[in-house]
Formats: C-alpha cells, sequence, structure tokens
C-alpha cells in the first residue's frame, strides 16, 4: 500500500510542487568540485601519487586481492551540501583474477553490452566513438523502496593508457532527462535539468591496473541531485542517499562477474 501511495504522488498532478530545475549556480558548484576531484585524480595517474586510493592501505590491498569489494566515501562530507543540491562522492574497487585490463576496458566501452550485464540499464547503445572517445546512451530504471525513477542518460566516456599495463577513464553524463509515465503511450522526457531532480550529472572516474594473474579496477563516482526538497524527505531521501553507492557496488560487482564468466 505505501508503494502505491508513493508511486501516486510521483506520478499525480499535486507533485508538480516537488518539481525543481537545476540552477546555474547548483551546476557551477559541481563543477568546481569535480575539477577539484580531477585534479586529485590527474597526481594518481601521472605518478605522483599512488594510482589506486584503495591500495594506499595495505590491508585494503591485502583484501581486495582476496575477493572483497571495497566501497567508501570519497569526500570529507557525503553528501556534499551545494546551493539547492547535493553531491555524492564514492570510490570502489575490486580485483578481477584471470583477465587483463584490454579485456576490462572492452567491456566498460561496450555499450551496445551493457542493458545485459548491467541491471539497472534496460536499454543501451553505442552513439558513437572517434579513437578511444566513446558516445553512449542507456535507459536506466531505479527502483529505490518508493521512488521508481527512469532516466535517459547520455556518456562521453575518454580513456587513456597513461603507462603500460594502465588505463584510465574519465566518463562524463551531463545529458540525464527524467522519463515521465515511462513504458506508457504518454512517455516522454522532461527537458534537461528538470523533473524531480534525483539525478543531475553523473560522471565516473576508472583507473584499471594489471596486478598478479588479474586485474584490480578502482571507480569514483560524483554525481549531483537536488537537495532534500521539505515534506518529500521521507520518500526521497533514502532514494538520493542509498542509490549513488549502491549503484557503483552494482557496476563493480557486475563487471567482474561478466568478466570471471
Amino acid at each position: 500500500m505505501k508503494f502505491l501511495f508513493a508511486l501516486w504522488l510521483v506520478t499525480c498532478p499535486i507533485c508538480s510542487q516537488f518539481e525543481t530545475k537545476l540552477s546555474p549556480e547548483t551546476a557551477k558548484a559541481f563543477e568546481t568540485y569535480v575539477k577539484a576531484a580531477e585534479s586529485e585524480l590527474d597526481a594518481r595517474w601521472s605518478g605522483r601519487a599512488p594510482f589506486l586510493s584503495l591500495t594506499e592501505s595495505a590491508s585494503d590491498t591485502k583484501r581486495l586481492m582476496k575477493g572483497a569489494l571495497i566501497i567508501r566515501a570519497a569526500g570529507a562530507r557525503n553528501p556534499e551540501d551545494v546551493p539547492d543540491g547535493l553531491i555524492h562522492d564514492w570510490v570502489g574497487a575490486v580485483y578481477i583474477p584471470n583477465t587483463s585490463v584490454g579485456a576490462v576496458v572492452n567491456l566498460l566501452h561496450d555499450f551496445d553490452r551493457h542493458a545485459k550485464i548491467y541491471p539497472e540499464i534496460v536499454r543501451s547503445r553505442l552513439v558513437k566513438q572517434q579513437g578511444n572517445d566513446f558516445t553512449g546512451y542507456w535507459r536506466i530504471e531505479r527502483k529505490q523502496q518508493f521512488v521508481p525513477a527512469v532516466f535517459d542518460v547520455q556518456q562521453d566516456a575518454h580513456y587513456k593508457e597513461v603507462a603500460p599495463g594502465k588505463w584510465i577513464c574519465r566518463a562524463y553524463a551531463n545529458d540525464i532527462r527524467e522519463v515521465q509515465d515511462a513504458g506508457t503511450a504518454k512517455e516522454k522526457d522532461y527537458p534537461l535539468g528538470e523533473g524531480l531532480g534525483l539525478l543531475w550529472r553523473m560522471n565516473a572516474f576508472w583507473s584499471i591496473e594489471a596486478s598478479g594473474n588479474g586485474v584490480l579496477a578502482e571507480c569514483r563516482t560524483i554525481s549531483l541531485s537536488r537537495a532534500i526538497p521539505t515534506g518529500m524527505g521521507w520518500m526521497i531521501k533514502p532514494f538520493i542517499q542509498n542509490v549513488p553507492r549502491e549503484s557503483l557496488t552494482s557496476t563493480l560487482q557486475n563487471t567482474r562477474k561478466t568478466l570471471e564468466e
């Protein structure tokens, strides 16, 4: 009954009062945050710091090599408050035995296969490729407790070999549109930056390194959502706070599972 009530709230006309727009101030704050994070990553990728953040700890490295999946908050505060928004910053890593860096990279940029690999992606395709630069499309469905949400996402991903056995990827999903009445004759996308504001931006930064007879793969995801609206926290807060971590966990788990198979 609670689920049906929440679904009615999301789809009924009264919910228009909870719709919002991405403001220039919120977008700028996100860009500033990402720029600082990329400076940090550049230090790792250029050799001025350890390549993978989660291998700085000997105990974490040991756990990874034994098959553990490690996820932790990457920011000092998570989520990070910005004007009218929240930034979610997570980093996770897995060890994938008996595979190569090339196999991992090929899987990550193979948009045509993603709908068969990642449960939250129900539709996917490669839009274009130029060398190691890829643009792909995903239809993402996220069903977190009371909030079923559907997004049409376009991601630009840029891959680079920075040293023998070491690849990186900078992936930016800035074109994210919430879908109204998904799967019905009334289905349509909200205009860019409009809707309930559950997901406005979603960036991913991969560090992929050969290790032993396999690969260590680390991914840092930085995403942007609206702030929790007054009166809707009971419904939207679990989605906004839990989904970024759960999504990263699922991505790493299913990447490893596919390559192991």
